[in-house]
């Protein structure tokens, strides 16, 4: 009788832990332009998730991942690559607009990310008074859909941040409508 008690409970704790597993690898995070954060039961489902105006970011030490709506020359532009020349001429304008120089481009990059094609720009730029900062920004689509995303962390060389972005771009899927 003792062994089909202890055998009950361990298929009710094993049933339970499976549940827990699956409502944790199935947890999403709503993003801008109908795509989703997937997860599953990596480092980054612990990621503090911040909303902000036009996008959220999510806090997961060292990294600081954003993503945002398209601003309309990426959105609009006719391919990834022409969109990706859209970011470079964009990031250039905003740093002038700020006393900075350009960004140093330092790499880019086409992949698939899933069921999606991907373009990556890695760039650094000199802060006043601080360290020079890397940032890898991926736009990513499927059809006219576009996702917008940027990886930085001061700490890392711009070599693990890209590597990182392109272990995650998977977890960024469309959303089911």
């Amino acid at each position: 009788m003792l062994d089909v008690i202890w055998k009950s409970c361990t298929g009710l704790v094993l049933a339970i832990a499976a549940t827990s597993a699956l409502a944790t690898s199935e947890a999403c995070t709503p993003l801008p332009g109908g795509f989703e954060f997937c997860p599953g039961v990596t480092d980054w489902a612990g990621a503090e998730v911040v909303p902000f105006t036009n996008g959220v970011a999510f806090d997961l030490p060292p990294y600081w991942l954003e993503v945002m709506e398209a601003p309309d020359a990426i959105a609009q532009a006719a391919s990834l690559e022409a969109a990706l020349d859209a970011l470079t001429e964009l990031l250039a304008a905003q740093a002038r607009n700020e006393g900075l120089d350009a960004p140093e481009t330092l790499g880019r990059e086409a992949f698939s990310a899933g069921e999606m094609n991907a373009v990556t720009l890695t760039t650094r730029i000199a802060l006043p008074e601080d360290e020079p900062m890397v940032f890898v920004s991926m736009i990513a689509g499927q059809g006219d859909r576009r996702l917008f995303v940027t990886l930085d962390d001061e700490n890392e060389e711009h070599a693990d941040v890209e590597q990182e972005l392109r272990r995650i771009a998977s977890f960024f899927v469309l959303r089911e409508e």
